[in-house]
């Protein structure tokens, strides 16, 4: 965005063409075309991707014609099948329509990116999205059924019969859902996908809770994640400086604070909600999904668990307000933009054993570029928990820099949040939880991947793709530094 915006693409390669399909016959006679005529193809769906995954390949690496496959016409609902619960999709539709179509027949699939507006179903699959109501439905891997797949050696599918079947489970040998997982564009293009859905929950609820620090947040979310069943459907920790940044856009000037010590004043509560610091206090932001018993159960051990760590229950406005913020992020990071300001958001998964030093020290190795670059004024510097799992979370850090007068702000930003990305590794996360590798990460899959795996991996893209048609180069398939 900062390169558009500041008409810094001189440098940057563009694709040769825009196509736009709108069915797989459209699919597969272009891929011939490009095989014959020796394209390179890359798909393109909502443009959301934070990885430079759509980006073309340097001339350099690689000569030929580029063609962005714009799949976004591929957007229509194939089959509901409303006793087994599944829905066959065209690929290219977003997720603000995919919720559109599913409310009106009374379903959801219950997958929630940040980016559901933009974003398509076949960029969730193609990235190994994740949502934010994972702890009820599942991430991507768990609610796509069957892919569709057009790639230089043809049509790739599994399980259609005459019955048009979809299946829980098989053993069946590899799972060509599975390979298209993460493939970032570099196998084929994903035509189409059967998803499960589920019907619109009964009642839907928001929560919040107040701790007085990020330790007694942590302990509060880890325990919530051994509630099995009962997990509330979204849990997100925010850190003393992003709940204090989201209460500084409140459309009101009545603080949080205060606001809650006029609601509590008659009560025993008052006492403790003055004893919060304003600098160390934190906020659990709940959503809650399910029938009214379920809910009243959930309710139930959040309150008790509040109670156990000293929280107090902010309730249900506070709650949509942290789950809402979401989707304004990137809205807010493009404002700032106009007034000088760069910002950006990376992910990671770490063990709960890593979870503390990993975010102690990633902070401070981000404090550190930042001086050691003299870059102007301080940088914001933040991170909330988004996603629990039995053996450890989802981590967000936000990064924000002033860059008046910074020669080249886009490469400075990214080479602190590369040095970030190494502290990560170190401290025990991994490179990537759901934002998957593009181009821009691909440099560190060295660290992830052997390079014995590599050539497997480049071995599965000659076999499915011979002719290299995809050779957008991301993530696994990535050129070798």
């Amino acid at each position: 965005m900062y390169m558009i915006r500041c008409d810094k693409l001189k440098d940057t390669r563009f694709p040769d063409a825009v196509i736009y399909p709108s069915d797989e016959k459209e699919v597969e006679r272009l891929v011939n075309l490009a095989s014959e005529e020796c394209l390179c193809l890359i798909p393109f769906g909502g443009g959301t991707n934070v990885s430079h995954a759509t980006w073309c390949p340097p001339k350099d690496k690689d000569p030929r014609p580029m063609i962005s496959v714009d799949v976004r016409l591929m957007n229509k609902i194939l089959e509901i099948n409303e006793e087994d619960l599944t829905i066959h999709v065209q690929a290219g539709i977003t997720g603000g329509d995919l919720v559109q179509e599913l409310q009106s027949r009374g379903y959801t699939i219950g997958h929630e990116p940040d980016s559901i507006e933009f974003s398509t179903l076949g960029g969730w699959i193609a990235t190994k999205a994740s949502g934010m109501k994972q702890n009820k439905y599942g991430n991507i891997e768990q609610i796509v059924k069957s892919v569709r797949v057009v790639s230089s050696s043809g049509k790739l599918w599994q399980h259609i019969n005459s019955q048009r079947a979809t299946f829980s489970r098989v053993s069946t040998g590899t799972d060509l859902t599975s390979i298209m997982m993460g493939s970032e564009g570099s196998l084929g293009i994903i035509t189409s996908a059967t998803l499960k859905m589920w019907p619109i929950p009964e009642i839907k609820k928001y929560e919040s809770v107040i701790l007085h620090n990020f330790e007694d947040g942590l302990l509060f979310v880890k325990d919530i994640s051994k509630l099995g069943a009962l997990k509330p459907a979204s849990v997100r920790l925010l850190d003393n400086i992003q709940f204090r940044l989201g209460q500084s856009m409140r459309s009101n000037n009545e603080s949080w604070l205060k606001a809650m010590k006029q609601k509590l004043a008659m009560t025993t509560f008052s006492l403790l909600v003055d004893r919060f610091e304003p600098e160390e206090m934190v906020c659990v932001t709940i959503t809650l999904e399910g029938s009214r018993s379920e809910i009243e159960l959930q309710m139930r051990e959040i309150r008790t668990l509040a109670s156990t760590y000293g929280g107090v229950c902010a309730g249900n406005d506070v709650g949509k307000a942290g789950y809402d913020m979401t989707y304004a992020i990137a809205y807010i990071r493009d404002f700032a933009m106009t007034y000088g300001f760069l910002a950006e958001s990376f992910e990671t998964f770490v063990p709960w054993s890593k979870v503390r030093s990993m975010i102690t020290a990633t902070k401070n190795r981000l404090k550190r570029e930042h001086q050691d670059r003299a870059l102007p004024g301080n940088p914001i510097i933040s991170c909330r928990v988004t996603q629990l799992y039995d053996d450890g979370v989802c981590v967000y850090f936000y990064f924000c820099m002033n860059f008046e007068n910074v020669p080249n702000p886009s490469a400075t930003f990214a080479e602190i949040e590369l040095a970030a990305r190494k502290e990560i590794l170190t401290q025990g996360g991994s490179l990537s939880h759901h934002h998957g590798i593009g181009k821009h990460r691909a440099p560190l899959m060295g660290e992830v991947n052997s390079d014995d795996l590599r050539e497997v991996f480049m071995n599965l893209k000659k076999a499915i793709d011979p002719h290299n048609v995809f050779g957008v180069a991301n993530g696994s398939y990535s050129y070798k530094e």
